[in-house]
């Protein structure tokens, strides 16, 4: 659901010309639909006319119906806006722009939708397996409901694969509802938006009527799938054949080997610079140290003049408290230094020329900046795994209990969390011309991502979840496994890189 439509824009991209700012034209109208379609849903609900989802609720067909309109209003205005704007200036005149807006517009719900809640729902079931429901106090629908997902899931887990088939056919619908958008504009006839806006409230308001009669998911999706067949049809009617991309394209292969150039000149300019050795000695260091400053600490505090009265409630220190430490010590100073050395990446060299230089080669643009991502991810890997080891060690001369296999796991979920930092850095050096506002914009993008962390719904699917989830692991308690969260950052890093991408495609260097 991530991936799929990153692969079909890249094959897109390798037979037309288009950008991947349509993309991210796509991902901003359903980012920007939701901003007021939610609100709009809470509002007709107030009203009386939105009801109960469920078999037997009164006035079902109706409800059903006007959640459809009210999706499909709210995507549709978007899609317009967007398209508006692109139309003023002339950025999407060719059928494959129209294809592309679509894909970014379904690509995000899919990752956002069906791989964020899909992972996050999962994860939840997974850790319900051997739990007494009945000391939940769950209510007797809800009891109901929880126990019959997780028969699904032992039972027949292939259903987990329902939602991918459900995104498949909900990306064929938003292109085909993006096409007809484009249509609207490029022939000048709003039949085609209105088209697409009821095209798409029949979808949704078949699905949620559907759902509450028919417990076959894959009787529900075939339902969908009928749906679609028009659309899939007219795509394939009104598809342009014979034009194919007008640019000079490497072959794959010479690509991924340009691409494996350059992550190994990135990687060599940071040994040049002293920076892998900087990154791994502060990681390496605040490995040793968290255990004996967890371990220490209390002696020192004993030891003071006129502390030696408060010894005794100061608790003795445990593995628990060397893992909170290393924790706290990697997430105050990690992600700075993350910011720190790479806000220069790429703005540093725009600002002294060496982007234009090296871009005059064969490298495409797309390349020279996944090989800075890359080979910055490689270097804080080796910095984090040495830092782990240091702290392992000595957590378990000084404490012992700390099992190897959770805890080296929960710092590969600390080194995503670091990860969803390089990108944000990425984009504002991307974005900016100068190292200073590189480092401004990347800031903002970090306490942006750190304070969402703290919103009451969607905080734990943030990636300050992944530290909750890190911080439990090798630890002798029971463990919250968080899958939205990690999803989610996978979600960011790639979506940060296709916006980067974007970004850098239009500039002039």
């Amino acid at each position: 659901m991530i991936l799929l439509p990153v692969a079909l824009a890249i094959g897109l991209r390798r037979h037309y010309v288009v950008a991947w700012a349509l993309f991210c034209v796509g991902i901003a109208a359903f980012i920007g639909s939701q901003v007021y379609h939610i609100p709009l849903n809470g509002w007709l609900t107030d009203k009386g006319l939105i009801g109960p989802v469920a078999k037997g609720a009164p006035n079902l067909l109706p409800t059903a119906v006007i959640l459809g309109l009210s999706a499909g209003l709210s995507e549709t205005l978007a899609r317009v806006i967007g398209y508006g704007l692109l139309f003023r200036y002339r950025k999407a005149a060719n059928f494959a722009d129209g294809v592309m807006v679509g894909l970014g517009h379904g690509g995000i719900e899919a990752m956002i939708i069906g791989g964020v809640f899909t992972a996050a729902s999962l994860t939840a079931l997974l850790s319900l397996q051997h739990v007494d429901l009945a000391t939940l106090g769950l209510t007797a629908e809800q009891m109901t409901a929880v126990t019959a997902q997780l028969d699904s899931l032992e039972n027949t887990p292939l259903l987990a694969f329902a939602s991918l088939a459900e995104r498949c056919l909900a990306m064929t619908l938003h292109v085909v509802v993006s096409l007809l958008v484009w249509q609207a504009f490029k022939r000048r006839q709003p039949l085609y938006a209105l088209a697409g806006l009821f095209y798409h409230a029949l979808f949704d308001a078949t699905a949620v009527y559907a759902a509450q009669f028919i417990q076959n998911v894959w009787l529900i999706e075939g339902i969908i799938l009928l749906l679609a067949l028009p659309g899939l049809f007219w795509l394939w009617h009104t598809w342009p054949r014979g034009q194919q991309s007008a640019r000079q394209l490497n072959a794959l292969h010479v690509d991924l080997r340009l691409l494996a150039t350059a992550v190994a000149k990135e990687l060599q300019q940071q040994w040049r610079t002293r920076q892998l050795l900087v990154v791994c000695a502060v990681f390496l260091f605040f490995g040793l140290m968290s255990p004996l400053l967890a371990k220490f600490t209390p002696e020192l505090l004993k030891s003071l003049e006129g502390a030696a009265q408060f010894a005794s409630l100061i608790p003795e220190p445990t593995t628990a408290d060397a893992m909170a430490q290393y924790i706290k010590n990697l997430t105050q100073f990690g992600f700075i230094l993350v910011i720190v050395l790479g806000m220069g990446a790429v703005a540093g060299e725009k600002d002294r020329g060496i982007a234009t230089m090296i871009l005059s080669k064969p490298l495409t643009r797309w390349a020279f900046l996944l090989s800075k991502f890359m080979a910055q991810s490689m270097v804080y890997l080796l910095a984090i795994m040495l830092g782990a080891s240091g702290a392992y060690y000595y957590t378990s001369v000084l404490f012992g209990g700390l099992a190897p296999g959770p805890f080296f796991a929960g710092n590969m979920l600390l080194w995503l969390w670091l990860l969803v930092f390089a990108v944000v850095t990425l984009l504002g050096s991307t974005l900016a011309r100068s190292t200073g506002v590189a480092a401004g914009i990347a800031f903002l993008g970090a306490v942006i991502l750190l304070l969402a962390g703290n919103l009451p719904r969607i905080g734990p699917l943030m990636p300050s979840g992944l530290v909750v989830w890190a911080s439990q692991l090798g630890l002798d308690t029971a463990v919250a496994n968080n899958g939205g969260a990690l999803v989610m950052a996978i979600v960011l890093i790639v979506v940060g890189l296709i916006v980067s991408v974007a970004v850098f495609e239009q500039q002039e260097l």
